[in-house]
């Protein structure tokens, strides 16, 4: 038997913009990085992403190729309508190296994309033999599509200010992993060897963001994933993200997020039961 016909590819999923988000803006809306590739295939309405800490927006027929580990944000107004696709990073996957957005002006061009996306969507639904494996070939073709579609559109070009956007937002990424999470913006522009005025002055001419409230997206985001999906307690997200105290944390959580830790987690808990039933 083929050897590669044997590789069980780990699951991904398809859902709608809205799905994704689970109805809540800050889900997709906070500037933050995910574990899975992630595609947004926007079919209607507006939207703006910020992908690494460069801000552009989004119309009918465009799509974002998000690779992991990426940092981004994406808000969508509520005639926002389109589909996403999130696909674990694997060998059999030639996904972009680098963010990819495109404007895919062509009918041909977005009814391909369409198809792929619902090719992959049936296959991940399927309980037949091997769909996980078509779900990844559905996927592949998507990608060399992409690929190729990426050819005809033009390339903006990489300077200083964007390498450096680059470099900060792969270092925010790499605090969920190293023993710098909780560090200051001063801190990422000592070690990005900028002065905090100029990142700053960067990424708010880039986005509109500040460096600073990039950071704290970031760390907001995980915050609330950790209360809200995870269940943990204030006292231990507090450590894990860098605060210096438990209260620290309680007063950043209700600052920014109008609601105590604990009642953002028995909001969670409740919606959760209420969607059970």
């Amino acid at each position: 038997m083929n050897i590669v016909s044997d590789i069980q590819p780990e699951i991904g999923s398809v859902a709608t913009i809205s799905q994704r988000a689970r109805s809540t803006a800050w889900r997709l809306g906070l500037f933050h990085a995910r574990a899975q590739h992630l595609l947004i295939w926007v079919t209607r309405g507006a939207a703006r992403c910020n992908v690494e800490a460069q801000s552009s927006a989004m119309s009918s027929h465009n799509a974002l190729f998000v690779p992991a580990g990426t940092m981004f944000s994406f808000n969508f107004e509520t005639s926002c309508f389109g589909q996403t696709v999130a696909l674990p990073p694997s060998p059999l996957l030639d996904w972009p190296d680098s963010p990819l957005l495109l404007r895919v002006r062509e009918p041909k061009a977005q009814l391909t994309l369409t198809h792929y996306v619902e090719a992959i969507q049936t296959e991940l639904l399927d309980a037949e033999p091997k769909a996980r494996l078509a779900a990844v070939a559905h996927a592949q073709l998507m990608m060399v599509w992409a690929h190729r579609y990426q050819l005809h559109q033009t390339v903006p070009r990489e300077d200083a200010a964007r390498r450096l956007l680059k470099a900060f937002c792969a270092l925010i990424a790499q605090s969920e992993r190293s023993n710098f999470e909780g560090a200051s913006m001063a801190d990422f522009a000592a070690k990005l060897g900028v002065t905090p005025t100029h990142l700053t002055r960067v990424c708010k001419t880039a986005c509109g963001f500040t460096a600073a409230e990039l950071l704290t997206q970031h760390s907001l985001q995980r915050a609330r994933r950790m209360l809200e999906d995870d269940g943990l307690k204030a006292v231990d997200i507090a450590k894990q993200l860098g605060f210096s105290t438990p209260a620290y944390f309680t007063r950043f959580i209700k600052t920014h997020a109008s609601a105590t830790p604990s009642e953002l987690r028995n909001q969670a808990k409740a919606a959760r039961l209420a969607a059970a039933r």
